[in-house]
């Protein structure tokens, strides 16, 4: 049965999505299993706080991937590992099929994280000079005019071998592993896509088989400089 809350929630966030299209910049990486987002994002800070630096202007570029769960719970008062195990069962597809199995009290819960979730990512875009890594940033923030929004991805040989190397398990777990979590991202995305979102292009693409993470730093500092973002 459909709950009238998730509903409400999905409408307001269709409402809010084209609302501070003037701000940013902000810079979204999304990324299959094994792409080495998190030391892209590093690197992109670093390079452009020494850009303003040099510039005349004080550091104020970051970037953040696990701390949006931070933030979230303490707006919720929560405890962080609630939020996590929502965007897991959000990730997994968990959340409709079990949704007879719990009271109106889970409903009014799982509504409530998913609106956290997508305003900490929100006015973190619009604030600007942020780097989000995954939590469906592309998503969140696509209408926003000075953005720049990337996905990093690779031939499944090269992630199931990358996962190996991180985990040190074995071909075949490491297949598996790389297939469940990117089908897990997916619907990650999925569930925060509005009507107003439908259709999310990416402005680059990369291949981290065949590039490394400076190579791909260089391309998207190049784009963002095109774009205006600093």
């Amino acid at each position: 049965m459909e709950n009238l809350l998730l509903k409400y929630m999905g409408e307001r966030l269709e409402f809010s999505a084209g609302k501070h299209a003037h701000q940013g910049p902000v810079i979204t990486i999304s990324r299959e299993c094994g792409c080495p987002a998190n030391d892209l994002a590093e690197m992109l800070t670093k390079r452009l706080n020494e850009k303003m630096m040099k510039e005349g202007h004080s550091p104020k570029w970051k970037w953040v991937n696990k701390e949006i769960l931070l933030k979230a719970s303490e707006e919720l008062k929560i405890n962080p590992r609630d939020v996590e195990e929502y965007i897991k069962a959000e990730e997994n597809g968990m959340l409709h099929d079990l949704v007879a199995s719990f009271t109106e009290t889970y409903h009014v819960r799982n509504a409530s994280i998913r609106k956290v979730i997508h305003d900490v990512i929100r006015n973190l875009a619009c604030e600007g000079h942020i780097i989000i890594v995954g939590r469906g940033g592309g998503t969140i923030a696509w209408d926003i005019v000075k953005s720049l929004h990337l996905y990093l991805e690779a031939p499944l040989s090269w992630k199931t071998n990358a996962i190996v190397t991180q985990k040190g398990i074995s071909m075949a777990d490491a297949r598996k592993f790389v297939l469940e979590r990117d089908n897990q991202r997916l619907k990650f995305r999925e569930n925060y896509r509005t009507k107003y979102s439908d259709e999310i292009y990416y402005h680059e693409r990369f291949n981290c088989k065949t590039l490394s993470v400076d190579q791909i730093g260089e391309l998207i500092l190049q784009a963002a400089e095109l774009k205006k973002l600093f």
